[in-house]
């Protein structure tokens, strides 16, 4: 392929990239699921530490009380993706966008491009604010958190929400509605998900126990992955849904 041929496709992905943030700019439910978000964390950080403070949960290091709320407020993530991904249903926007852009491959992957730059840089405030409230709030009381310990769990958990609300928004491109969308998804991370964890071992290496070891790490039990046996596997399932999302996207009559 020659040097002028693959300038103006890359021009072209430029746009379509640039399209796509602008596009999750401006619509009103990002800011407003982002925002819910962070508040629905702060809020369970804050009882959380209150429930550690009156020894309601056993000792548990500043990391363990400073997450815990992740668990819960992961669910904006997932919501947050199918959202992204199925306003373009809404009204028939859709038709819209494949009328200026076509190349159904180019736009989705601008798409999810788009929505990773957006849900990195939160994922990573919304986890930190939780943990920063509950060791200001905490004070002297626990014991330091070492930075070789804290960097690698910010890194874990501020990726593992990335790629779940990655994963929810290859859900809501192959569904196309959002709340069986949100249905199917929440349902398997808070119900279906845990019941398989207490019933089978193979549970280990399904996304939301693989992407749990990703910052909750088991070192005394062997039976679980590593925290980067748990990235490969979160980022294998992920893979695996927008492969097939790809395909039904490209092949469907919108």
């Amino acid at each position: 392929m020659s040097a002028p041929s693959i300038r103006p496709r890359s021009r072209e992905f430029t746009r379509v990239l640039s399209a796509e943030l602008s596009k999750l700019w401006s619509l009103p439910f990002t800011w407003l699921t982002l925002a819910g978000t962070f508040i629905v964390n702060i809020i369970l950080s804050i009882a959380f530490t209150s429930a550690e403070l009156q020894g309601l949960t056993g000792t548990q290091s500043i990391l363990d009380i400073g997450l815990a709320s992740v668990s819960y407020a992961q669910g904006g993530f997932m919501i947050f993706g199918i959202l992204a991904a199925c306003s373009e249903y809404t009204g028939g926007q859709i038709r819209t966008t494949l009328t200026a852009m076509p190349r159904r491959g180019i736009q989705l992957v601008a798409a999810l491009l788009a929505l990773t730059i957006v849900l990195i840089p939160t994922a990573i405030i919304v986890s930190s604010a939780g943990l920063l409230l509950t060791a200001s709030l905490i004070g002297s009381t626990a014991a330091p958190v070492a930075l070789g310990n804290l960097v690698p769990v910010m890194i874990g958990v501020s990726t593992y929400l990335t790629l779940t609300a990655l994963i929810s928004a290859a859900v809501g491109i192959i569904l196309r509605r959002s709340l069986p969308s949100v249905a199917a998804v929440l349902g398997y991370y808070f119900i279906a998900g845990p019941l398989l964890r207490d019933q089978t071992v193979l549970a280990k290496y399904l996304p939301d126990t693989a992407g749990l070891v990703m910052w909750f790490p088991q070192p005394d039990d062997m039976s679980v992955l590593t925290p980067i046996q748990g990235a490969i596997f979160l980022s294998a399932w992920l893979f695996a849904a927008i492969i097939i999302a790809a395909t039904v996207y490209r092949k469907r009559d919108m």
